[in-house]
């Protein structure tokens, strides 16, 4: 059969079963698988080049997602079997060392990833070798008994027979021994494992079996893997081993309803390693490449832990309205080299809970414990999700009743950054900052200082946040058709959450009456500041708002006409020097400035009345010096005919002229 066929054949046989094989003696180096569902299956080495990884196409494919496409290769000559790792994520260790190129002793224990594998050269028994292994797994008393067996029963007929004795005898002193030695030198209790009632991942929580539903997120290395020195019972945890780095891995989604869900763990490293816990929410309706209803995902972390033993930890969170999938989330880091060990994972319902703080028809839902994550729900819509103290580690919030909605403040009362998530229902609304430089409303991604409120949403779902002063706040368009925010939080600053606007809409309602009475009488520009107040303190009701900002720009529009009239008028005068003409556009100026007061159109009418004055009395100055010429010219003509009681007459008119007076 070639290699490729026999390689992809389904899991070879039992160790028993390879116990009860015929002695022999192997003419070609072999590979055997030591654990998993391949447990005792051999494979020859043959050719002078052969591959592992997880592609198809290598000479042996390895179906485990802590093996690399391509992860080792083997070279086979007349020195012996070098393997050589292919930049792998997980890397490739013979005898527990990592190696990057090396040549194999006769029994070496090789692992890629999470795989173990032994390697026989050939050059002995089969059953000697196997009689090694089993007695690796059970201490040293297992690897002298097997040499000196092998050694003294060389060419006995009873050698498969010794073999087999003392490898099940191997294998009791392993099951019986209460500990077995970790690679980090410490000592794990084996101890039964426990199944935990209503558990959602009751088959994989352990590890037990293999890491099925675990894996690292989207095409992301594997970093945890599964060993047997991870272990808090049974024989199988988790483990991650870091250098520099850090590392995520998440079970499948499950799926959950409202109410109460706890997370609980054993978690433990070694040297520099640290480990937390999360508990992701997720709506199966979520979509991040198209706006809709489901709100997005949003994850409770709990505190780091740099236990060096055991310590068991629990995260809690309650299953807000429209989510219905979780998933558990193990996140490992280290500032140098260490590991991080998981075993023992549950995630249970525990009854329907209840809201962290009803208001009428909305309520404040809560997540960890003590509290580190709120969520607003109105009936059975989230509207903000993930409000949270963006930091390293959960930092607590306080929750409290406010006449119009509810004061959430950083329970330590020092500053931080805190972050939000407004879901694409509210968001459809839109979103209007409010502050110092008045009401702006925010189709894309801004950061904006002088911020002391946000209104997001329109009428019926409508929020509102309050700000103890005047902070920098940041938004950007985030999956789904929702939006992230985050500002800086002051020490003892406390953020209000507004859902009730019974006094804004009533205080909205009176500005636009008094701004409609005015448009009647022709008060434009009180008409305007108004309209202009009410868009920028109370922009609570949709269609009072529009009819705010469609006056707005009518009265505008309106007295841009007006001025550009004017200035046509003003035009003609000085085409044709018509002091009437300036005169009569000087008091239309004047009834516009009046008309529109407090306004910008007032302002460019007050300019314009001041520019006419100023050509109206500079016309007027050239006309009379222009009659002072013209008599001055008539009384020469008159004196020169003699006519001097005439010419008397025009001096009296310059002298009044020239005096003053007309």
């Amino acid at each position: 059969m070639p290699l490729a066929d026999r390689t992809q054949l389904p899991p070879g046989p039992s160790r028993a079963a390879a116990l009860e094989a015929p002695e022999s003696m192997p003419s070609e180096p072999t590979l055997r698988f030591m654990i998993g569902d391949r447990a005792g299956e051999s494979v020859p080495l043959t050719g002078s080049s052969f591959t592992v990884g997880r592609r198809p196409g290598n000479s042996l494919q390895i179906n485990d997602p802590s093996v690399s496409g391509r992860h080792a290769e083997f070279t086979i000559d007349d020195l012996g079997v070098s393997v050589r790792d292919l930049s792998s994520t997980n890397g490739t260790r013979v005898d527990g060392a990592p190696v990057v190129d090396e040549r194999l002793a006769p029994t070496a224990l090789l692992r890629f990833g999470s795989v173990e594998l032994r390697f026989d050269d050939g050059s002995g028994p089969a059953g000697a070798a196997l009689a090694g292994n089993m007695g690796e797994a059970g201490g040293e008393l297992g690897r002298i008994a097997g040499d000196k067996l092998a050694a003294s029963a060389k060419g006995s007929k009873l050698l498969p027979v010794a073999v087999m004795l003392m490898g099940a005898l191997a294998a009791a002193v392993w099951y019986m021994l209460p500990s077995d030695e970790q690679g980090d030198g410490r000592r794990s209790k084996a101890s039964e494992v426990i199944q935990v009632a209503g558990n959602l991942l009751a088959g994989s929580y352990s590890f037990e079996a293999d890491t099925a539903g675990w894996a690292p997120p989207g095409e992301t290395p594997a970093v945890f893997i599964r060993s047997a020195g991870a272990r808090h019972s049974g024989r199988w945890g988790l483990r991650a081993e870091l250098e520099d780095g850090s590392g995520i891995h998440q079970s499948e989604l499950q799926s959950v309803g409202e109410g109460r869900l706890v997370l609980r763990s054993s978690l433990r490293v070694s040297d520099a390693g640290e480990v937390r816990m999360g508990l992701q929410l997720n709506s199966r309706a979520y979509n991040s490449e198209v706006a809709g209803t489901a709100p997005a995902p949003m994850t409770i972390w709990g505190d780091w832990c740099g236990a060096l033993d055991w310590l068991d930890v629990e995260v809690v969170a309650q299953v807000p309205p429209a989510y219905d999938r979780a998933r558990v989330i193990v996140e490992a880091r280290a500032n140098g080299s260490g590991t991080a060990d998981v075993d023992d994972v549950s995630l249970v319902r525990d009854g329907r809970g209840q809201p962290l703080l009803p208001m009428d028809t909305f309520a404040l839902i809560g997540g960890g414990q003590p509290v580190s994550h709120v969520t607003l729900v109105n009936v059975q819509q989230v509207l903000l999700s993930g409000l949270m103290v963006e930091s390293d580690t959960p930092r607590s919030l306080s929750v409290e009743k406010d006449p119009k909605g509810c004061r959430v403040s950083i329970s330590d009362g020092a500053p931080g950054t805190v972050v939000l998530r407004v879901a694409s229902a509210l968001a459809a609304g839109g979103l209007r900052t409010l502050g110092e430089s008045g009401s702006s409303r925010h189709p894309a991604a801004f950061e904006e200082t002088g911020v002391t409120s946000v209104l997001i949403g329109s009428g019926l779902e409508m929020v509102a946040l309050g700000f103890p002063g005047a902070l920098a706040l940041e938004g950007k368009p985030s999956g789904g058709g929702g939006w992230r925010l985050a500002l800086n939080l002051p020490a003892e600053g406390s953020l209000v959450l507004q859902v009730a606007f019974r006094e804004e809409l009533a205080a909205a309602l009176e500005l636009a009456s008094r701004a409609r009475r005015a448009v009647r009488a022709e008060h434009f520009g009180e008409a305007i500041l108004l309209w202009q107040e009410l868009l920028d303190a109370h922009p609570f009701d949709v269609e009072v708002t529009a009819e705010g900002q469609a006056a707005i720009a009518g009265l505008v529009h309106g007295a841009r006409i007006e001025l550009g009239l004017l200035e046509r008028d003003v035009e003609r005068a000085r085409f044709f020097r018509l002091i009437e003409g300036y005169r009569e556009a000087l008091d239309a100026a004047d009834r516009l400035s009046a008309r529109y007061s407090g306004t910008d159109s007032a302002t460019q009418a007050r300019q314009l009345v001041a520019s006419i004055g100023e050509e109206l009395n500079l016309l007027m100055g050239e006309l009379e010096q222009h009659e002072i010429q013209r008599l001055e010219a008539i009384r020469a003509a008159l004196l020169a005919r003699d006519s001097q009681q005439l010419a008397q007459a025009v001096s009296y008119m310059l002298q009044m002229k020239r005096g003053g007076n007309r």
